[in-house]
């Protein structure tokens, strides 16, 4: 099963073309009804520049603008970067300041999908892990046993509570080969199962 990259936090790097600026930014962004805010965020970081280019991806979907750029020499190429990089739940903007030469389409294009690519593999990234989250009991004379073998088949442990009962939640990837409750027959009880995401820094 294929999993998906998202940025772990805001960054930036920038490249220059005929005097033109563009400052690639990328950042975490998994509620499009944010995006007039971050937008706005990004101009007051950048004020006076000509063109707030920009992509998003969140989960499946995605949208993409040119901001005044020509159709499809700057939005459409940041966002084939973004899924080429795997990338989602992601919005990436790139901000041109213009120096005073016209690229041309074909030069503007390749320009814009370099200041996405050179962000996208700069950032610092998570993998996220489709999964399930399961909660179990454990007596407690069981429970080194049953977390050796948790961190043996690199099952993320979220949490441990110790009470009259040990309650461990875990996450267990879709595409685990482990049967668990097979292996920890008689160690365990099974109390909830639901899905779950969570991030893996790579």
């Amino acid at each position: 099963m294929k999993n998906y990259l998202t940025p772990a936090e805001k960054s930036f790097n920038q490249i220059e073309v005929e005097k033109s600026k563009f400052i690639g930014i990328i950042l975490p962004f998994n509620d499009k009804s944010k995006l007039q805010e971050e937008l706005t965020a990004i101009k007051k970081e950048y004020p006076k520049a000509r063109h707030y280019c920009y992509a998003y991806k969140v989960g499946e979907e995605s949208k993409f603008s040119d901001d005044g750029e020509p159709s499809g020499t700057a939005g459409k190429p940041i966002l084939s970067q973004i899924e080429q990089s795997n990338l989602t739940n992601c919005l990436l903007v790139v901000v041109r300041y213009f120096g005073g030469t016209l690229l041309g389409s074909g030069r503007l294009l390749r320009t814009y999908l370099e200041a996405a690519k050179q962000i996208a593999e700069k950032c610092r990234k998570f993998e996220l892990i489709i999964s399930q989250k399961w909660r179990i009991f454990v007596e407690i004379d069981n429970f080194e046993v049953v977390k050796k073998y948790l961190i043996r088949n690199k099952f993320f442990i979220i949490n441990i509570l110790f009470n009259d009962k040990i309650c461990i939640d875990f996450a267990v990837p879709l595409d685990t080969s482990q049967n668990i409750e097979e292996a920890l027959y008689g160690k365990i009880e099974v109390v909830g199962k639901v899905d779950y995401l969570y991030r893996r820094e790579i």
